[in-house]
């Protein structure tokens, strides 16, 4: 089955959700010394450990998609991405943020 039949369009672009970027992004990836300098955390030791987040991080973009997968008005994408205009602060904020950041992504 070709899925590219499927893909449905937001804004008149065909856009997905980066999960793998997601991860990358809150993976914590230095270390804070007891002296306060900080350090790069080696790949020996990210192996060895299970994976570490930055819950800030993690809060923030969860409730992103919260914001971006609750919206429910609907949205014209005849009109393409000036639809998206029409939305609420949230929504656009949350939106520009996931999309510059790499996790939403044009297909």
């Amino acid at each position: 089955m070709d899925n590219d039949n499927l893909l449905l369009q937001i804004g008149g672009k065909e856009l997905y959700f980066d999960i793998d970027r997601l991860s990358d992004i809150v993976k914590i990836e230095s270390k804070i010394n007891q002296d306060g300098t900080i350090e790069k955390i080696s790949d020996a030791e990210m192996e060895e450990s299970s994976i570490q987040i930055d819950i800030t991080k993690y809060e923030l973009y969860r409730e992103m998609f919260a914001t971006i997968l609750s919206y429910n008005d609907e949205i014209d994408d005849m009109m393409g991405s000036v639809a998206l205009n029409k939305t609420t602060i949230p929504f656009k904020i949350s939106f520009n943020t996931l999309l510059m950041k790499g996790i939403i992504k044009e297909l």
